[in-house]
């Protein structure tokens, strides 16, 4: 029997995480069988075990390659910003879901928070060291404020902004999710000192 290189196993792992994303966020953890994950990436079933344990193995695994895959389009580009056009930016590019009815690309902390909460000890503290590891890349761009760390002043602004994002997509009306959005921008923006860069909105990378 012919063996595939690990290169090709890799890649066939990650093009089924990449179709159960979508599928998780679109249709919910219900929806994203793994019959249905696998016809999405192109594959047969019988190829699934390969690959993951179970469909809750799968689950979590693509909601972790989900975060990772976000948060670095959040921050794409924003490399040669100054500390106060970084945060502004990175601000606007989390809010801009609000208005975004496309949920392929949405923050998964916006809409899947509930199955990490309801996984086991392990899969937490698996989602709790990953996640650490992204905001360690970014912590030393926010300021220490009201006494918080740099650290802890990143891991409340990333609350705020899922928390927002979360609420504003339950909201009833266009007016109250920007209402929602705007409220937001403007306290984290008071808070970390940004409010009056205005010269940032002239300079920040666009995402593409």
């Amino acid at each position: 029997m012919a063996r595939y290189p690990a290169e090709h196993k890799q890649a066939t792992r990650a093009r089924i995480l990449a179709a159960s994303d979508r599928l998780l966020k679109r249709e919910g953890v219900a929806g994203a069988s793994v019959d249905a994950v696998m016809r999405a990436a192109g594959l047969t079933v019988g190829g699934f075990y390969a690959h993951f344990a179970s469909k809750e193995d799968l689950a979590r695994q693509a909601l972790l390659y989900s975060v990772e895959q976000s948060f670095a389009r959040m921050t794409q580009g924003l490399e040669r910003l100054d500390d106060r056009a970084f945060l502004r930016t990175l601000i606007e590019r989390y809010l801009e879901q609000v208005d975004d009815a496309d949920l392929d690309h949405a923050c998964p902390m916006t809409l899947l928070l509930p199955e990490v909460a309801r996984a086991g000890e392990a899969f937490r503290v698996e989602f709790a060291m990953r996640t650490a590891a992204l905001v360690r890349g970014i912590e030393a761009r926010f300021p220490t404020i009201a006494g918080l760390t740099q650290r802890e002043t990143a891991i409340a602004v990333f609350s705020a902004l899922s928390g927002a994002v979360a609420m504003a997509r339950a909201a009833a009306t266009p007016r109250a999710r920007k209402t929602i959005a705007r409220a937001t921008q403007a306290m984290l923006c008071a808070a970390l000192g940004l409010e009056s860069d205005a010269s940032a909105q002239t300079r920040r990378p666009r995402r593409r």
